[in-house]
């Protein structure tokens, strides 16, 4: 058990600055940056195939819909019906197989300026989880997904 707390110490401490998010990752197939090994339409391998598991720690944040309203998007400037903010360590597991894939677990976004506005996540986001004018920050939500590949 000693052993354990020990090696997600580092993964604790990296995801405690407001705003990143660190881990641990590890990846087998064809590799690529991102949620999918097939993300970037330049190079997009259509037999290719990838498994990615990461551990990652950070602050979770995420704005849970009004189910009960069609078109309430928080993501698209919706109200949301209430907003989660936790400190959170969890896992992200990635499977892709030629055009199919799936992930689950807690996945990243990305806020910037532009996310600032009342139409994106202004309605919700508290001020000081913005970033400085030229900057960006890294948070963690709970995700699921299947899907087919983006580019073909």
């Amino acid at each position: 058990m000693k052993r354990l707390l020990v090696l997600l110490l580092p993964v604790v401490v990296a995801g405690c600055q407001e705003g990143t998010v660190g881990g641990l990752s590890l990846s087998l197939g064809s590799y690529e940056r991102g949620l999918w090994f097939d993300h970037d339409l330049r190079q997009y391998q259509p037999n290719g195939f990838g498994l990615r598991l990461d551990l990652v720690a950070g602050k979770m944040i995420r704005p849970v819909p009004k189910f009960w309203e069609p078109g309430n998007n928080p993501w698209q400037g919706g109200e949301p019906w209430f907003v989660l903010r936790l400190p959170m360590i969890g896992p992200f597991l990635s499977v892709s197989v030629g055009q199919a894939g799936a992930y689950l677990g807690f996945k990243t976004f990305r806020v910037d300026q532009s996310h600032r506005s009342s139409e994106r996540y202004g309605k919700w986001m508290h001020e000081d989880e913005f970033p400085d004018p030229n900057g960006a920050r890294i948070y963690l939500q709970p995700s699921a997904t299947i899907r087919r590949t983006r580019w073909e």
